[in-house]
């Protein structure tokens, strides 16, 4: 059994992911990461708090490992979206248009029904607002008049 680091030690594993802090390049921007944390109820981290050091700084390490783990989502979400697309251009033509692709058109977009279903995997349900009206809502209620 390893012995308990000290509490102002941090465990070599976390040391060696806050050097490659350093390097790693922010998708998310820290700003926005700041802000949605401030928002949650997450304040900064502070460190050099004492009476004779009347200045705080702000610790940016948790700013970047929320911002790496937001990018890695995004990364896996938009992988999963072009996969559901991808699945949706192999089918078929008759599959295509029934989910309102042009078979002709070979350019890949990233629709909200492609999302909606990469989001439910993670638990996320993407509705469409009350106003918002898709090409198949509007026959289906063209056929109820």
């Amino acid at each position: 059994m390893a012995p308990a680091p000290s509490p102002t030690q941090l465990p070599p594993s976390t040391e060696q992911v806050y050097a490659g802090l350093a390097e790693a390049p922010l998708v998310v921007p820290p700003q926005l990461v700041q802000y949605y944390m401030r928002k949650s109820g997450q304040g900064p981290i502070l460190y050099n708090i004492s009476a004779d050091d009347r200045e705080c700084n702000e610790d940016m390490r948790l700013t970047q490992v929320v911002s790496l783990a937001a990018q890695r989502f995004l990364a896996t979400v938009l992988n999963d979206a072009m996969q559901y697309h991808k699945m949706k251009r192999a089918a078929g033509v008759k599959a295509m248009k029934e989910a309102g692709l042009d078979p002709k058109d070979k350019r890949r977009l990233l629709r909200t029904d492609d999302l909606a279903q990469a989001l439910q995997e993670y638990g996320v349900t993407l509705r469409n607002p009350p106003y918002y009206v898709d090409a198949k809502d509007q026959t289906a209620s063209a056929r109820q008049l």
